[in-house]
C-alpha cells in the first residue's frame, strides 16, 4: 500500500514532491505537469496530502492514521536506530540511554517504529 495521486486532478505544482521527505514522488513527465509515487519509497507519513491545493492525493484503502510515537523507556536499549532513520529529526538522545520523540517535530510516519528492534517505539492511531 502507498498513497497514490490522482492524475485527473494533479496540476502539477510540484508541492507533493517537494514535501516528501522520502523522494518517494517524483515528475511523471518531461514537463512536470504531473506526479507520481514511487510504491517502494512512500512511508504513508501524509504529508503530501497535506500540501496538495488540489486534492489529488489518493488515501490507500485501510490506511490508519497515526496520532503519535512515543518510546517506552524501558524498552528502549539507546541504539539511536530511530534517530538514524528518522527524516524530521524527531528523535533524540544519548546513545545507551532511553531516547525521546519531540512531538512538536514528529510528523508521525511511524519509520521509527517499523525499524525499531527492540519493539520500542509504541505507535496509537487515530
Amino acid at each position: 500500500m502507498a498513497f497514490r495521486i490522482d492524475e485527473n486532478k494533479c496540476v502539477g505544482c510540484g508541492g507533493c514532491a517537494f514535501t516528501c521527505l522520502f523522494d518517494a514522488i517524483s515528475a511523471a513527465n518531461s514537463d512536470a505537469s504531473l506526479y507520481t509515487v514511487d510504491e517502494t519509497k512512500c512511508v504513508e507519513c501524509s504529508q503530501c496530502s497535506h500540501v496538495c491545493p488540489n486534492d489529488a492525493i489518493i488515501t490507500p484503502n485501510g490506511y490508519r492514521k497515526i496520532k503519535k510515537v512515543t518510546i517506552i523507556p524501558e524498552k528502549c536499549k539507546g541504539c539511536s536506530l530511530c534517530s538514524r532513520v528518522c527524516k524530521a529529526s524527531a528523535s533524540h538522545g544519548v546513545i545507551k540511554e532511553p531516547f525521546e520523540i519531540d512531538q512538536s517535530k514528529c510528523f508521525k510516519c511511524g519509520l521509527c517504529a517499523s525499524k525499531c528492534k527492540f519493539d520500542a517505539i509504541e505507535v496509537e492511531y487515530e
